[in-house]
């Protein structure tokens, strides 16, 4: 992972334990959404993301989003390992609406373009 991406990486992650600690759950789990975009074509950062998050689903006993995030978490190592950077960058949430869908935002774009 490049220095950039790994320190906005880190950045959006401490976000979300700000956030959590304030119970701002939804603000949260957007900042977990960048951190996993971003880290998303790392193995061990992907995992991160999506233990992140199943910590704050378990947090909000979201047992839809428990069960999915457990399953994510385990096969971020080996999907990553595998498809890397040829697949689609995605928000990370395991249960999400068409409304709450999340498109890649213009400033993590410019960051992994660096």
């Amino acid at each position: 992972m490049k220095a950039i991406v790994h320190e906005h990486f880190q950045a959006e992650l401490s976000k979300a334990q700000t956030l959590i600690a304030q119970q701002d759950f939804a603000s949260a789990w957007i900042a977990l959404q960048r951190a996993h975009i971003l880290g998303q074509n790392d193995a061990i950062a992907h995992t991160i993301a999506h233990w992140q998050m199943l910590k704050l689903a378990w947090k909000q006993r979201d047992f839809r989003e428990i069960m999915g995030q457990l399953v994510s978490t385990i096969l971020a190592i080996p999907l990553t390992l595998l498809y890397g950077n040829s697949r689609y960058l995605r928000g990370g949430k395991a249960h999400v609406q068409e409304s709450e869908k999340m498109s890649i935002p213009e400033d993590i774009q410019q960051i992994l373009s660096q």
